[in-house]
């Protein structure tokens, strides 16, 4: 069950994991250390849409979060490069290969000055701040349901389409995310509902995952001149994402999970 108490917590220590690895990206943007900022960003955000219209529009919460999502959009390229990247030594070594990089490398500098700017600026930023006495745990839970239930309507919905059209993949990337935004909503609550909806997305996020990074695989290798050697890199990657597609339905057909939702009777009374 979600409090004022419990909720405060996990909010407060969200913007400190937030501050913590910005800190980190800002010393060494290596991949990990984007990777683990983005991460804390879209946590941050997944905390933060449980809070009251009132607090989530007020005007320092609206500039904090608006900067965050700034942060995250320009550190996407840098991860898609990232992705790039770490896939190319796994097809051996190869002047095209070390050709590709060195591109890959130089992009990946020039979308980073952007973004470690907007990182910098957030260092001295706070982040919504909520008082336990100002709220309730009914209030809390109405905006966590709703959340919840949104969320897991456009799960259904999207893996509808998907079904139909496996190479769709701006709706395979919107189904991930919406997967992963309610996994992190999710981990904000204890109840048994909640904990047993919690592994099916998990799953799922990790397999669109892997889609995901060969999508972006694909789509960077695949506008460079084609060649014998990119064009046998990019055979094997599409077998490895058309492998993966299929366990994700099979993983999908034993989702249980969600066919239900949450209601506001599964939190008993305030």
């Amino acid at each position: 069950m979600i409090t004022p108490d419990s909720f405060e917590h996990v909010l407060s220590n969200s913007e400190k994991q937030v501050s913590e690895k910005i800190k980190s990206y800002l010393q060494k943007p290596n991949e990990d250390n984007v990777h683990d900022l983005r991460t804390s960003i879209r946590r941050a955000l997944a905390t933060t849409s449980v809070l009251p219209k009132k607090i989530r529009k007020d005007k320092e919460s609206r500039k904090y979060l608006d900067e965050l999502k700034k942060l995250l959009k320009l550190n996407a390229s840098v991860r898609d490069t990232d992705i790039v990247l770490s896939k190319l030594p796994n097809h051996g070594d190869s002047p095209e290969f070390s050709k590709l990089s060195k591109k890959l490398n130089a992009e990946r500098e020039a979308s980073l000055k952007k973004a470690r700017r907007v990182a910098s600026s957030l260092k001295v930023e706070k982040g919504p701040t909520l008082d336990v006495r100002d709220i309730s745990s009914s209030t809390l839970q109405k905006r966590f349901l709703k959340t919840t239930n949104e969320l897991t309507k456009k799960l259904r919905e999207g893996l509808r389409l998907v079904k139909n059209e496996p190479k769709d993949i701006d709706q395979l990337h919107k189904l991930r995310e919406d997967s992963r935004r309610l996994r992190y909503t999710l981990e904000i609550d204890d109840h048994a509902k909640s904990s047993k909806l919690l592994p099916v997305v998990e799953m799922w996020q990790d397999i669109l995952g892997k889609i995901r990074d060969a999508d972006i695989f694909i789509t960077s290798v695949s506008r460079e001149k084609t060649s014998p050697t990119l064009k046998e890199v990019l055979d094997r990657e599409q077998a490895s994402r058309k492998e993966n597609y299929a366990k994700f339905l099979e993983i999908a057909k034993e989702s249980p999970g969600l066919k239900y939702s949450l209601s506001k009777s599964d939190f008993g009374p305030d």
